[in-house]
């Protein structure tokens, strides 16, 4: 009779031919095993990072095996070395010298006679679907000798409980030094499915291990495409520890400033021992130097417990520099840590002499007929950001999909999306590095990009004056660049849009963006020295022409930002600043500009300004006062919210010295207007409401 092996974070003993595994759970770890793995989690096709090489390409209807694959260490699997594998694309990984024909698609719990033995199996995934163009087998090496790990990745693969639309990514990773085995949940979408898997080990045709839930192993990752969702199972030889306490993450900055003392040592660890960890020592060492050891205070972290602990001697680095500083736990509950190989948390900290609060940019990829959107838009505008007021900056770039798309499209939102690669919403890129839906971002991840320190301080203030934008920036580093790649961008975005309703139900748009400066390639910042500040020209923005409203975001109806405009209320704008590193797409810091909004440009043929009285308007009249150096070419207009023209006074009574001019406001509509005076080298304005 087969042994068919669930395991319920325990160890079942195999035969006596046999070494043990255990499987051990590790549920929205949020990391990859190890924190090794920290890159996107994209289709070879789409955008995978730099150093992946494909082992199986494109499509399989039928299952294949791999080439025979070389490991990059040597391989413990049930107490024999390997130094070779093959892969097939039905999620089979094994040591067996001879592989066979493939299995075939299929989600048979292990032991299955058709799976070699010595194997490693994902089951229940195949590569058909609307993604079976990317749905490639990839692989890559991370860590440093000793303890590497080999990341074999099923990515945009799928699984009958996702529809054809549907995708996953999953990975199967072998660890060098322990010999463990992971299975990693990593992408899953429709993110609310409920998929039906088998994973495990299989020893041979009687002997086999699986994940608990076998074979309706539920991925609970989500579409995100980086860790911060992932879940992943460790298979390993032997028997559970009592105590283990396993170095998860750092819990330091990866700044520290010689200004801003105290420095703090602190890690989070995993208790994946059996019993709670009441009791401890918390260890720290720089440089690989002397330990510095002392008693944990009020530790208390249960069986698959978390928890963040600190040492209550503090580092004094002293000078500039980088360091490597090692976290450890020992002397757990009174006794020795049973997993020597996980224990150690190690960070490379920078040591400068100051720093500034990091502003953290949000850049959303959204339009008014995408429903998906929606609950990003709410998510963010409603329930993030109100908790962090003039803590972030945000710029909302409306897009033209689907269907017809957004009637605010622009170029230049065009090329943003570009930048990233975007090619699906909704989708929001924080700082240049977290890409993912904005339905799926959270305080704590708002928290972790604002924690991290920023070395460029910047001041933006602007001025708005009817059409007329004027903006100017100095920005002030705390540590060199000398990045070729450096960038300062400029936004102008309006605060609340109403005009470009379309399909999705959003009546108002927060954060739409109109224009850069001078466009969307940016400015290059060039060469910078610690502590001087670098002072940009001036840029001014003359909005052009007048106000349309295009149809929808194809190309043809989309606004030239030129010599036309799709600013509802230019008053109601604000500028976005911020600098980015246009090779590794990093935003090292952004900046709400300080706004003024103007009524009087006192410049050249004006003197003493504009006034309007009364305001608002009384008895369908208006009168507005003001003074001329000379009357040349002076026109004197009424606009609307929406920059038209609704009148234009007689400028032939204008004289040098002071005018007044009555304006007829009865049969105007409620509302707020602007009167514009213009001549040759100068434009001032007034605002007046209508009642």
């Amino acid at each position: 009779m087969k042994k068919i092996i669930l395991i319920l974070l325990s160890v079942l003993a195999l035969d006596t031919a046999s070494a043990q595994y255990y499987c051990y759970a590790y549920p929205n770890a949020g990391i990859n095993p190890g924190n090794l793995n920290k890159d996107a989690e994209y289709p070879v096709g789409g955008g995978i990072s730099a150093g992946w090489a494909t082992l199986i390409a494109g499509n399989k209807i039928n299952p294949v095996w791999s080439p025979r694959k070389k490991l990059p260490f040597t391989f413990n699997f049930d107490g024999t070395n390997y130094d070779s594998i093959w892969v097939s694309s039905s999620g089979v990984v094994t040591f067996s010298r001879t592989a066979g024909t493939a299995p075939i698609y299929d989600n048979a719990v292990l032991p299955d006679a058709s799976i070699p033995d010595k194997s490693i199996c994902i089951r229940g995934i195949f590569t058909a679907g609307n993604n079976s163009s990317y749905a490639n087998v990839v692989t890559k090496t991370f860590g440093a000798v000793g303890r590497r790990q080999y990341h074999i990745t099923y990515g945009a693969y799928n699984e009958n409980n996702l529809g054809a639309a549907g995708f996953l990514w999953i990975s199967i990773v072998l660890e060098e030094g322990s010999n463990n085995i992971y299975f990693v949940d990593q992408r899953k979408s429709p993110a609310a499915t409920a998929t039906s898997l088998t994973m495990g080990v299989q020893i041979d045709n009687s002997n086999a291990v699986m994940v608990p839930n076998s074979p309706d192993v539920n991925m609970t990752s989500t579409g995100i495409s980086s860790e911060t969702d992932n879940t992943f199972y460790k298979f390993a030889m032997g028997t559970p520890a009592v105590y283990n306490a396993e170095g998860w993450l750092p819990d330091m900055n990866d700044y520290f400033a010689l200004s801003k003392p105290p420095f703090i040592v602190s890690a989070k660890f995993w208790n994946s021992g059996s019993a709670a960890i009441t009791s401890a020592d918390i260890n720290y060492s720089i440089n690989n130097g002397t330990p510095v050891t002392v008693a944990a205070s009020s530790i208390n972290i249960a069986k698959n417990g978390m928890a963040a602990v600190a040492s209550s001697t503090v580092w004094a680095p002293g000078v500039i520099g980088t360091y490597k500083v090692s976290v450890w736990l020992s002397n757990i509950n009174g006794n020795p840590d049973g997993e020597g190989f996980n224990d150690t948390v190690t960070k490379n900290i920078i040591v400068v002499e100051d720093y500034t609060v990091r502003m953290p940019l949000h850049e959303v990829f959204t339009s008014s007929t995408c429903g998906p959107c929606v609950a990003g838009n709410k998510n963010t505008d409603d329930v993030i950001f109100p908790q962090f007021p003039d803590q972030f900056t945000v710029i909302k770039y409306q897009m033209s999909w689907p269907s017809t798309g957004d009637p605010y499209t622009t170029p230049e939102g065009n090329v943003r999306r570009g930048v990233y690669g975007v090619n699906s919403i909704p989708n929001m890129q924080v700082d240049g590095g977290w890409n993912g839906n904005a339905a799926s971002y959270t305080t704590t991840l708002f928290n972790q990009f604002k924690s991290k320190p920023s070395f460029i301080k910047i001041d933006a203030t602007h001025t708005i004056n009817f059409k007329k934008v004027v903006v100017n920036v100095k920005i002030t580093p705390y540590a060199n660049y000398n990045n070729a790649n450096l960038k300062l961008f400029v936004v102008i975005c309006e605060k609340m849009t109403a005009n470009n309703v379309k399909t999705n139900g959003e009546t108002e748009f927060h954060h739409v963006v109109k224009k850069f400066l001078p466009d969307a390639n940016g400015t290059a910042i060039g060469s910078i020295t610690t502590n001087t500040e670098k002072t940009f020209n001036t840029m001014t923005f003359n909005v052009p022409g007048n106000y349309r409203l295009p149809i929808d975001g194809q190309t043809a109806n989309i606004i030239n930002v030129n010599t036309e405009n799709s600013f509802e209320e230019l008053n109601d704008c604000e500028v976005i600043v911020f600098v980015q590193d246009m090779n590794t797409k990093e935003v090292y810091q952004s900046a709400n500009s300080a706004g003024t909004i103007l009524s009087i440009d006192d410049v050249n043929g004006m003197t003493d300004g504009i006034a309007v009285y009364p305001n608002p308007s009384a008895d369908g009249l208006t009168y507005v006062k003001f003074n001329l150096n000379n009357t040349n070419n002076v026109k004197v207009n009424v606009y609307n919210a929406l920059g038209q023209v609704v009148e234009t006074l007689n400028s032939a009574q204008l004289v040098s010295g002071t005018n007044e001019l009555q304006i007829n406001t009865q049969d105007y509509a409620k509302g707020i207007y602007t009167i514009q005076i213009d001549g040759a080298g100068f434009s001032s304005s007034e605002k007046f409401i209508v009642q």
